[in-house]
Order: C-alpha cells, then structure tokens, then sequence
C-alpha cells in the first residue's frame, strides 16, 4: 500500500485501494492517456474505473 501511495503522490489510500481493485498495475501510473499521466488523472479525481476505461478505448492496458 506504501508503494501505491508513493507512486500517486497523495496520502491516497482509499485511490490506492481502488486502483488495486480496477486491476490497475503500480507500473502503469506514468503511461500517458488523452495527454495525461494515468497517476495525475487519479490525482486530480478522476476514478479507477474510469481511467481503465479511458485506457481500453486508446487500446492501452494498465494491468500488470
């Protein structure tokens, strides 16, 4: 959970929570989506689920 919350930048713990619960891989906070880094897109509120949405419809993967 440590490694989650280092990776966001936030003391994001429920963020966290749910990216591990969308299937979102701790690698992919620095993939670009639409502009963005996934891990600023989380940041700035956007949900789990909708950025592994985000990332479906770009044809990217977030998972491990």
């Amino acid at each position: 959970m440590k490694a989650w919350i280092a990776a966001l930048g936030v003391d994001g713990a429920a963020i966290a929570r749910d990216c591990r619960t969308a299937g979102i891989a701790l690698s992919a906070m620095g993939i670009v989506l639409d502009g963005m880094r996934v891990k600023h897109r989380l940041r700035g509120g956007e949900s789990a689920f909708s950025v592994m949405a985000r990332a479906a419809a770009c044809g990217r993967s977030l998972k491990d």
